[in-house]
């Protein structure tokens, strides 16, 4: 293959859409020619990088498109808004009434559970003695 056949092939080599035939002869002729080889590392160099004939991307378009991923992406106050105004199903309705009621049930089951009183003591203080023996608890 020729060298000026080659230059025009290397981004259909580079993307795969050549044929079987003309890849095995691209590849024959960039394992031959140092000079096709080095011009085909820096085009896929500049692919992979995104840039094309060594320039990059202006600031004017870098902040456009950071402007417009920023406006897809980005939260929008009125969605929590949203969230409270829409409608709710009937049957979550009926299971927070469920959930309320029966917590409404168990409540006081809890609450005895929780604290439980002491039981009550049959212990009788003795007054009719003198002063240090009427302390004593039979």
């Amino acid at each position: 293959m020729d060298c000026s056949l080659i230059a025009t092939e290397l981004i259909a080599y580079h993307f795969g859409t050549v044929t079987d035939d003309e890849r095995t002869a691209i590849e024959g002729h960039l394992l031959a020619c140092s000079e096709c080889l080095r011009a085909y590392l820096a085009l896929k160099r500049d692919v992979e990088r995104g840039v094309a004939s060594g320039q990059r991307p202006s600031p004017a378009a870098k902040k456009r498109l950071r402007d417009a991923v920023e406006s897809t992406f980005a939260r929008r106050p009125e969605r929590p808004v949203r969230w409270l105004g829409r409608r709710i199903p009937l049957y979550q309705g009926l299971a927070a009434a469920a959930f309320a009621a029966a917590l409404a049930l168990l409540l006081p089951r809890i609450g005895r559970i929780a604290s439980p009183r002491p039981p009550a003591s049959r212990a009788v203080v003795d007054t009719s003695r003198p002063s240090p023996e009427s302390l004593s608890i039979y």
